[in-house]
């Protein structure tokens, strides 16, 4: 009679959290935010230095060609030796929220006003086709700022927890009927350049705000 008590109870409980299932979400705890360098909230539209940690802290992410014919586009993610990159900047796929928080979709903007390959502010991180050569997937420029969903599923990424600093990991949650491949960021050598790709093997980043 008390077992059929306890689970009259919980049938209960959850049948009144269906109905009133904005309450019941509001009472979700949100993710734990990300931090920069200097141990700050990392915030939607501020500026910051994507930097591996190994080999060198100096090291950062920049903007290169990766045409083999000596053409400027398509334009790649590439890791520079001894230079820190070029600051980028994430959003959410909720614009309300100006904190970026672990495990939430996002997207990787270079802020940038004008670019060869893209005559658009938005220049925004995107998984690009499968490189039959490399035999991996790299990242590339031509994303579409948000609208998350099918048509964008490639342009969204996360950020976890990698070590005593971060990853960033594609496993886009923004379509709940789509089939995606689940991937760590990490950089793939492949024709005298280290690219960005998905791997199974993370880099693990810190992030650096721009002054």
């Amino acid at each position: 009679m008390k077992l059929i008590f306890l689970l009259f109870v919980s049938l209960l409980f959850a049948t009144n959290c269906f109905t009133k299932s904005r309450l019941c979400e509001a009472t979700k705890p949100e993710p734990i935010p990300v931090h920069d360098s200097t141990g700050n909230m990392l915030r939607a539209g501020a500026n910051y230095y994507v930097q591996p940690i190994y080999p060198d802290e100096a090291w950062g992410f920049e903007l290169a060609s990766i045409n083999n014919h000596h053409k400027p586009c398509p334009l790649g993610i590439v890791q520079e030796d001894y230079y820190p990159g070029t600051p980028l900047l994430f959003s959410s796929a909720n614009p309300k929220k100006s904190i970026i928080r672990l495990s939430t979709d996002l997207n990787i903007d270079y802020n940038l006003s004008y670019t060869v390959c893209t005559k658009s502010n938005d220049v925004i991180w995107t998984v690009g086709p499968y490189d039959r050569r490399a035999k991996s997937y790299f990242l590339v420029l031509g994303g579409v700022k948000e609208n998350p969903g099918r048509e964008t599923i490639k342009n969204w990424f996360k950020i976890e927890v990698f070590g005593d600093n971060y990853k960033i990991r594609y496993c886009p949650s923004v379509c709940s009927d789509c089939k995606v491949m689940c991937k760590d960021v990490g950089v793939i050598e492949f024709n005298g350049q280290k690219r960005l790709g998905l791997s199974d093997v993370p880099v693990e980043v810190k992030f650096v705000k721009d002054a």
